[in-house]
């Protein structure tokens, strides 16, 4: 009898049918990579099936072909893993071959030889110190010893130690089981790195997107034959290839980096979540500003809550002055008088200060005062940001460049200004205000080569730099001790966002920012310029309030029916002309309204807020529904009515956190 097997490649589609050779079948099993025909070519796969018989797709007049080769001696993906890459394509009502391409190195597939690993950190880690533990933190690592599984929300203020239950909790963990460590940003990673260096020796292997090719394919390899205890990466590393896993830690767990907003719209921290559940595995949800969802879930005993309310050695929480930028004098756009006294006092102290703008770039806002001509990019309806160091306007949402122009293209005429402020400009503003200043930026901008990140960071440890800004990427998991300054630049760039979570992602990186302040012996204080004082989530900010944070915001949440009393579906619809979309948007609208919808509000289509990008014109529905199995099958069965339209890219997000 004929055998066949299910071959999945990292691809955007499901698994695809061959016959197995005679001299294969001992051989084959579930899991193994195998070179197949594609086309007119031949790819590399991983067996998804097999089965006995192909008379099914032989009945169907279609001529299978041959699996030409095994490339594997076992299966290099195990039962459990597969399970959780088609729960994951599933899920996010995409398919199990892009989770594929997700999940793994594209090394595995590519046939391309690792090459040598070069040396990914070129300063030693730091000697293994004897921590002794607070009574907070050996009651939380009690708590969470005292399972074999379950979630839990470690919810501790800056500085009160989560890092040191991690570890303390890995190494609690049986000998032969293993524990990932999700980060949302490579950031971060570069003082994680040396912590679990320090802790776990060679027993830790990092996996993010800063490693080269060859460097991602020998972590993979010795995670998967069980060479490591650790792995600390940033979202793939959910999709780790242990065997026997014990733990999954989330850090910052709140962070939107933990969602990829392009082809397989995933959520790391959700993933890990159903990971843990088919394993049995227990899950560490850590932050000082948990999301609302995760609280509301401790709040009603779905997760175990444990609360560090003090910061190590009972430090005080900085001070944080909310600055009134319509009634102080300033020296410049970016800075009043207030702050850069402080910054210059806190420099002469010998102490280091942090400055956020969350905005890179040098301008966001080149305009022609003269007409008004703003620069928008020619593929999206956004506009051009002035980047002075490559002397470019930049799209920073499609990549796209301009030169600039001398002359206004609109008018001729020569008054182009470049307005608003980004942290080339700061940069600049800080050098000319504060000579002979130890200065650092740290954005996307400055950290595209390698080890960037960690370098940066290593600098500031070792008290070479005096002074560091940069975008969110400073404000969160970093531990400077001799910061005793930390500065929110334009905090208004963060308010009022025509999305339902902005008032809680402002809390939350303004809390997260005022807590790199004062975590050594001197206590810290946080400086916040605003235009919008009176805004209310200030009022939480200075006095360290989640809790007064959360009730106001879950009322609210409860009010409207969003997260967590509801799930959500984002289905985008994108056109090539802004005519086309309206046209097409009236039939899609009527073919909507035949559809038979119960316990579900479908809101739209609408235009996006960001209405085009890449040359796309953006339309999207947002479905509204209390049972998240039922709304992802009205949000397949509106793709499936929209399916037989041409000049139509359809996205489905599934849980989105951006509805831009």
């Amino acid at each position: 009898m004929k055998m066949h097997a299910g071959v999945l490649f990292p691809i955007n589609a499901e698994s695809f049918t061959y016959l197995i050779p005679e001299e294969l079948r001992s051989r084959i099993k579930v899991g193994f990579r195998v070179r197949a025909p594609f086309k007119k070519s031949e790819k590399t796969g991983v067996v998804r099936s097999i089965e006995q018989g192909a008379e099914g797709a032989i009945s169907k007049g279609i001529a299978l072909k041959e699996i030409g080769m095994l490339l594997d001696d076992e299966p290099l993906i195990t039962k459990g893993l597969f399970d959780l890459i088609q729960w994951t394509g599933e899920y996010y009502m995409s398919t199990t071959g892009l989770a594929l391409k997700n999940a793994l190195p594209s090394s595995l597939f590519t046939g391309k030889k690792a090459g040598k690993t070069r040396i990914t950190y070129d300063f030693p880690a730091a000697e293994t110190k004897s921590v002794e533990l607070s009574s907070e933190q050996r009651k939380a690592l009690k708590t969470i010893n005292g399972k074999d599984s379950g979630i839990f929300l470690l919810h501790g203020v800056t500085g009160s130690g989560k890092t040191e239950v991690y570890i303390r909790a890995i190494k609690s963990l049986p000998d032969n089981k293993q524990a990932i460590v999700l980060v949302p940003e490579i950031a971060i990673t570069a003082q994680m790195a040396d912590r679990f260096r320090a802790g776990f020796g060679d027993d830790a292997v990092f996996f993010h997107s800063g490693l080269s090719s060859g460097e991602r394919h020998n972590a993979w390899w010795r995670m998967r034959r069980g060479e490591v205890k650790v792995v600390v990466g940033v979202r793939s590393a959910v999709f780790a290839p242990f065997t026997n896993l014990g733990l999954i830690v989330i850090d910052e767990e709140q962070e939107s980096s933990y969602k990829q907003f392009e082809g397989l719209r995933y959520s790391a921290r959700d993933v890990a979540l159903a990971r843990a559940k088919m394993g049995n595995t227990k899950v560490i949800l850590g932050s000082a500003t948990p999301s609302i969802e995760a609280f509301y879930n401790a709040d009603k005993g779905k997760f175990h809550y444990i609360e560090l309310k003090h910061r190590i050695d009972t430090k005080p929480m900085p001070e944080v002055e909310v600055i009134d930028m319509t009634k102080v004098s300033m020296k410049t756009f970016s800075f009043s008088d207030r702050l850069l006294e402080a910054l210059e006092e806190n420099v002469e102290r010998g102490y280091q200060s942090l400055i956020m703008l969350n905005r890179r770039g040098y301008s966001p806002f080149p305009l022609c005062t003269d007409c008004g001509h703003t620069f928008q990019c020619p593929a999206c309806s956004i506009t051009l940001t002035y980047h002075k160091d490559s002397n470019k306007l930049k799209c920073h949402y499609c990549g796209n460049y301009l030169a600039p122009e001398m002359l206004c293209p609109t008018c001729g005429g020569r008054n182009v200004k470049y307005l608003g402020t980004g942290t080339q400009k700061v940069e600049e503003e800080i050098r000319s205000l504060i000579p002979d200043l130890s200065f650092e930026r740290m954005d996307r901008d400055t950290t595209r080569k390698k080890l960037s990140h960690y370098r940066l960071v290593k600098k500031m440890e070792e008290k070479k730099i005096d002074m560091l800004l940069g975008t969110q990427m400073i404000a969160k998991g970093h531990d400077f001790p001799d910061v005793t300054v930390a500065a929110v630049v334009s905090a208004d760039i963060a308010l009022n966002l025509p999305d339902f979570r902005s008032a809680e992602r402002a809390f939350q990186l303004f809390t997260q920012m005022a807590g790199r302040a004062g975590r050594g012996v001197m206590p810290g204080k946080a400086f916040i310029q605003t235009y919008e004082p009176d805004h209310a989530v200030f009022d939480y900010v200075r006095q360290h309030d989640y809790s007064g944070f959360y009730k106001k915001e879950i009322e609210m949440r409860k009010e409207l029916a969003y997260p967590p009393f509801s799930r959500l579906v984002r289905i985008i619809l994108s056109f090539r002309t802004k005519d086309g979309a309206k046209k097409y948007t009236k039939q899609i609208a009527s073919r909507i309204q035949r559809l038979k919808v119960e316990n579900v509000e479908i809101l739209g289509p609408a235009p996006a807020p960001v209405e085009r990008v890449k040359n796309l014109w953006r339309w999207h529905l947002i479905l509204k529904g209390k049972n998240a199995k039922n709304l992802r099958h009205i949000a397949s069965g509106i793709v499936g009515r929209l399916a037989d339209m041409k000049d139509i890219k359809i996205d489905v997000d599934v849980d989105p956190i951006n509805l831009l």
